[in-house]
């Protein structure tokens, strides 16, 4: 089974903040930043009272709304500044690699995407996992590198859940041997 579909910045995007949510290490990194790092913010009325005029009440209190605004808008602030990022580190250099016209087919031995730059084949045995998303797939082939293959690409849901049902099945007869 092949498809062919136009790889974008916003896909690249979108596929390193699924990356970010979805890690067992970027999660726990982001708990730590969210929860345990803005305790700070619970200790710091008691160090600022000795230095101001104000009661330490009322700088519980601004402290308390400072603690409550950062777990609540953390992560939204997070993934705006990664998008941000991203985005520049795309603009910075040379990236006909990954955007543009892509295909991607599914064979007895695996995956083969086909792009400006060739061909890569990936055995069965080397996919880890497949995500599937509202607006794309992912089919991860390292703990870092996955396809990003746009929904839209499918022409129809059909179509989408058989390439699915294929890749599964290609997953499991790899881990049969």
């Amino acid at each position: 089974m092949k498809i062919e579909y136009d790889l974008t910045k916003e896909d690249y995007v979108e596929y390193n903040l699924h990356f970010i949510s979805t890690s067992e290490t970027m999660k726990k990194s982001l708990f730590i930043q969210r929860y345990i790092i803005s305790l700070i913010f619970l200790v710091a009325p008691f160090l600022v009272v000795k230095i101001t005029d104000a009661p330490l009440m009322y700088w519980i209190v601004v402290f308390i709304i400072v603690y409550v605004l950062w777990v609540a808008f953390y992560v939204r602030f997070l993934k705006r500044s990664v998008k941000k990022r991203i985005e520049k580190l795309v603009a910075e250099g040379k990236n006909t690699n990954i955007f543009g016209n892509h295909s991607l087919t599914l064979t007895e031995e695996g995956v083969v995407e086909t792009s400006s730059l060739g061909e890569a084949k990936t055995n069965w045995s080397a996919v880890e996992k497949v995500y599937d998303t509202e607006k794309y797939l992912y089919i991860y082939i390292s703990s870092i590198n996955a396809y990003i293959i746009p929904v839209r690409a499918f022409k129809s849901l059909d179509e989408k859940n058989e390439f699915l049902r294929k890749i599964n099945d290609g997953m499991d007869k790899a881990n049969e041997k």
